[in-house]
């Protein structure tokens, strides 16, 4: 795990509080926008009103303010309040009523930012640059300049020349391989990296602007370089490499490319001046591109921020406020984040473009194929099942599940979404992911399930915790919001957070894992509640236990695991909590089925344990 600097520059939520009475604040999905009216009760914020409608991006409106308007009409037939007059959000509140005091918007619709890493690129450099961008809406591929290539790849891999170089026609098709690469990728950004002492020197740098510079012109001969106002398009370029060299690159790049310089990117501890510069990048080149922005951007006052980042924002400060690791959720409709932030400032982002539950629906299963699909489901069903349901998905992203089993199947892809989301995060991070205290789950898939333990069991099958954790369902999808309002209104979104967002909490989860037996004493849970009465309870391997602890219990809980089970204290290390433990709507759950979690290969024996797990859930 690593620890990032806040990507807006700052430390998290704003300590500077203004007191409003009350805050509109929209989300802006790829398929649903979502309007939230916080305001005053009693003396403290609270969640007063909701609205949802579909997001207005795509043809035919193609106006992202028009889809917010449509959810502010749900909030004001809700309250009989008026908030918006000829297309515009009245602001301050006023006397009757009508208005607010402030607006923000938060947006995860669009494309991820596509940026090309060029220099002097070691695969050390690559992983870093993707961990720079993990917890942003952007996509980075690595082309490392000819020269860079030369100097690294052994003369067997290619033509080589005398005394094992490469020819100048090796060099050559490089320099074609990486023009048509650049083609294909399109970049709306470049990061510019490496040092000036490697095998091939500063030449890199070089060549890293030279076929910018070569893209670019290639773009105004093809009538692609140009932009909306009959300029030649000018490239965003963040150059984090030898800084002796800032000046050459800018002077090679005056005529196609606008620089930005930070920190040479060596370590991890660079990685937050990166973030925070691309970040601006997207939301330049990205968030001001979207149709309708500017509107809403007229509307706040302030600029729309990325969903990422408000989200990312407020899990650090949940970790750091309660001092206890936090890992947060969110499956949308065309975009998957997993955010793990911990009590000491370590921060592991993920956001994974173009993995959803929506239009993206088809990304997922190319992804993982069908077999991974299907081994989530109680059922037997055909591939061309499966490929239609994908496919009416893909067209019809606002539609819901109609019975059972399409519930099943879309409860399956967010599965599916959320772990291809953890391995990017373990691949991008190389660390062992850490243990987690709480998990927040939010993101319709997640917040609008039926059955509170379709929940529970989405989020431990793909996320598979281990030891002993709290489940949390943000029902009313405000986590990926609060952040933002933290930043103009940090006690109201303190406030909301723990009155409305995190208010569902669906219970303890005790976790055993190492050498779990299937059908063997996993761990014996000793439960004394706060009434006095005591309750022991044998949990075997494979299984999955639900103990009454409601929402308004506590209890002591004591953990005797078998001598080749953990539960966080070392094998067969009894465990006591120090605190009691609070109960939940679903209770005490003890998931002894093992980890890693290893599904039963015979189809019959798969649906039946299957069936087992979820009623015990309650699912």
């Amino acid at each position: 795990m690593y620890t990032q600097p806040y990507p807006e520059g700052g430390q998290g939520p704003a300590q500077n509080s203004v007191t409003p009475n009350s805050l509109l604040v929209a989300d802006c999905g790829a398929v649903f926008t979502k309007v939230s009216l916080f305001g005053l009760v009693e003396g403290q914020y609270r969640l007063m009103a909701r609205g949802e409608a579909p997001s207005t991006i795509k043809p035919p409106l193609e106006d992202l303010s028009e889809g917010i308007i449509h959810a502010i009409n749900v909030v004001e037939f809700v309250t009989g309040r008026k908030f918006v007059e000829e297309k515009h959000v009245i602001s301050p509140e006023q006397a009757n009523g009508d208005g607010v005091d402030i607006f923000i918007a938060t947006v995860s619709a669009g494309d991820p930012l596509r940026v090309a890493a060029l220099g002097a690129v070691t695969p050390e450099l690559e992983n870093l640059s993707a961990q720079a961008v993990s917890g942003l809406y952007a996509q980075v591929q690595a082309i490392p300049s000819p020269a860079q290539l030369a100097a690294t790849t052994p003369a067997a891999v290619g033509v080589s020349g005398a005394g094992g170089g490469w020819t100048q026609e090796r060099v050559s098709q490089e320099w074609e391989r990486q023009q048509a690469r650049l083609r294909e990728l399109q970049p709306q950004a470049a990061l510019i990296i490496g040092s000036a002492d490697g095998p091939a020197g500063p030449t890199p740098l070089q060549e890293a602007c030279q076929l910018l510079i070569n893209h670019a012109r290639e773009a105004v001969q093809q009538g692609s370089g140009t932009s909306s106002d009959g300029s030649s398009r000018r490239y965003s370029v963040v150059y984090a490499g030898a800084p002796q060299y800032v000046e050459a690159v800018r002077r090679m790049l005056q005529n196609v490319a606008d620089v930005t310089r930070v920190e040479p990117l060596t370590n991890s501890a660079q990685l937050g001046p990166v973030s925070a510069a691309i970040g601006s990048l997207h939301e330049r080149e990205g968030l001001q591109q979207i149709p309708g922005y500017e509107r809403v951007r007229n509307w706040s006052g302030v600029n729309p921020v990325a969903s990422a980042t408000s989200l990312s924002s407020l899990v650090r400060f949940l970790a750091q406020h309660y001092m206890m690791n936090v890992t947060a959720v969110d499956v949308g409709g065309s975009t998957t984040a997993v955010m793990m932030a911990g009590e000491q400032g370590e921060f592991i982002p993920m956001v994974n473009s173009g993995i959803g539950v929506g239009p993206n629906i088809g990304d997922i299963l190319q992804k993982v194929g069908l077999q991974r699909i299907t081994r989530w489901l109680p059922f037997l069903i055909s591939e061309d099942e499966v490929r239609q349901f994908v496919l009416n998905h893909m067209l019809h992203p606002q539609t819901l599940p109609t019975d059972g089993r399409e519930l099943a199947l879309m409860q399956a892809f967010a599965r599916e979404a959320i772990s291809l989301t953890v391995e990017a995060a373990r691949k991008s991070s190389h660390l062992e992911l850490p243990d987690t205290d709480l998990v927040l789950a939010t993101g319709g898939v997640l917040s609008h399930a039926p059955k509170y333990g379709q929940i529970a069991m989405m989020l431990l099958d793909a996320l598979q915790p281990r030891g002993v954790t709290s489940l949390v369902v943000d029902s009313t999808m405000l986590i990926s919001q609060l952040g933002a309002v933290a930043t103009v209104a940090p006690v109201m979104a303190v406030q909301v957070n723990e009155n409305d967002a995190v208010s569902h909490r669906l219970g303890t989860c005790v976790i055993p894992f190492g050498n779990v037996q299937q059908g063997q004493l996993a761990v014996r849970v000793g439960v004394e509640y706060s009434n006095g009465r005591q309750l022991n309870v044998d949990v075997m391997g494979g299984s999955i236990e639900v103990i009454p602890l409601q929402i308004n219990e506590q209890a002591l809980l004591t953990l005797f695991p078998a001598p080749t089970v953990d539960v966080g204290l070392g094998p067969g290390e009894r465990a006591r909590a120090a605190e009691e433990i609070d109960g939940g709507l679903i209770g005490l759950i003890i998931d002894a089925r093992g980890r890693p979690l290893v599904l039963p290969g015979d189809d019959t024996e798969r649906q039946a344990r299957l069936l087992q797990w979820s009623q015990a859930l309650g699912a």
